[in-house]
């Protein structure tokens, strides 16, 4: 059994709170040394005799996501032969802006990060890369601004819009007609990701007047996702359909639905279509066993992977990212585009439907973590 690493109102058990420190202890990068300096190829001052640093200022740790978004990052910097050390700012901004700036004196190569705070980043990004000459990567949620060598980020709008489509259509293999009863349990408005996911997500509900659309709030939390979907229950209890914008908190409606005795699985009478975004590895599981529909994929695995490739092709060669078609066919989705965006090049990975017809592949970044990685939630 699956449990999610956010730590919320009790819903975990004590193993879970050992697990995730055991997670940030294995996590946390090697220390750096000292020497003389030298520079490199784009005018950084390294440390004569220790390998290439690369840091990354992370979020949090608190969501399996992050944790294999930032597994990931450090397992593409350690194969080029580099070192990797992070920092964790807890969701806290101005923690991760100092955390970021304090990087800045361990001369690295390169800085990445994954911002709490689209525009109050900024400041520190144009600090490390116009003022320091130090390249800035960004991952998973972009800044709305500054000097930025890359950016890799997802189209959680078409995510959204995707997941509401997948609903759509088993409320229409159901009825014969696109109706029913949709409980969306939408993320923190504060979050530009779940923002963004919500606004797809009612987009596509608003087209189809014969669906009683349900928009409550869930924050992204297990405990408020759960109760939100009890609340419904109580006034819909012939709910259809289910959703949350992240596999954590969607744990808060499976357990909400086995208490209120509403958990079927697909092809069962009674079954509540649940649709999830992210596609991690609970979200594997649960599909196989037939309690999910599908969940639409977030690709974690590629973020730090593809910023280094293009950083160390590129960027520490002192040449601009070119604009234009990104392809690899390791990665599932094979083709992305790279875009111009306020802050510089920008790569938008798809996202895609993840059911019981591909959840298998080896591709998929769950399946990675989990299988290949050993990055276990128990």
């Amino acid at each position: 059994m699956f449990h999610s690493l956010k730590i919320k109102k009790g819903f975990l058990t004590t193993l879970v709170l050992l697990l995730c420190v055991a997670l940030l202890a294995s996590l946390a990068g090697c220390g750096g040394g000292s020497g003389k300096d030298k520079k490199d190829e784009v005018g950084q001052a390294a440390p004569s005799g220790d390998k290439p640093l690369v840091v990354f200022a992370q979020k949090s740790l608190g969501y399996y996501f992050f944790v294999a978004e930032q597994e990931s990052l450090k397992r593409a910097v350690e194969a080029k032969g580099w070192r990797f050390e992070s920092a964790v700012a807890d969701f806290d901004s101005a923690k991760q802006t100092n955390q970021f700036i304090n990087f800045i004196a361990k001369k690295p190569i390169a800085i990445l990060s994954d911002p709490i705070d689209s525009e109050g980043l900024i400041t520190a990004v144009d600090k490390a890369a116009k003022e320091n000459n130090i390249p800035v990567g960004i991952v998973d949620t972009p800044t709305t601004g500054g000097k930025v060598a890359i950016t890799v980020a997802f189209d959680n709008k078409l995510a959204g819009e995707m997941a509401a489509k997948e609903i759509v259509k088993r409320l229409e293999q159901k009825y014969g007609e696109p109706k029913g009863i949709v409980l969306n349990a939408y993320g923190a408005m504060s979050s530009w990701a779940w923002r963004l996911r919500k606004e797809g997500f009612d987009e596509v509900m608003k087209q189809y007047p014969n669906i009683k659309y349900l928009a409550m709030p869930g924050e992204g939390d297990m405990t408020k996702t759960h109760d939100a979907l009890v609340n419904a229950l109580a006034q819909y209890p012939n709910l259809d359909a289910v959703h949350a914008p992240s596999d954590t908190p969607a744990l808060g409606l499976f357990e909400a639905l086995k208490q209120k005795n509403k958990l079927f699985k697909v092809g069962e009478k009674g079954h509540v279509i649940f649709v999830t975004i992210d596609s991690e590895p609970v979200a594997h599981q649960k599909i196989k066993e037939g309690w999910y529909d599908a969940s639409i994929n977030q690709d974690a695995v590629s973020y730090g992977q593809i910023a280094i490739e293009l950083m160390e092709k590129h960027t520490l060669k002192g040449e601009d990212i070119p604009l234009g078609k990104y392809t690899n066919d390791k990665y599932y989705w094979k083709e992305a585009e790279i875009k111009s965006s306020p802050s510089g090049p920008y790569l938008i990975i798809p996202p895609f439907v993840v059911d019981k017809s591909n959840v298998d592949d080896p591709r998929m970044w769950g399946n990675i973590t989990f299988n290949e990685w050993g990055l276990k939630y128990n």
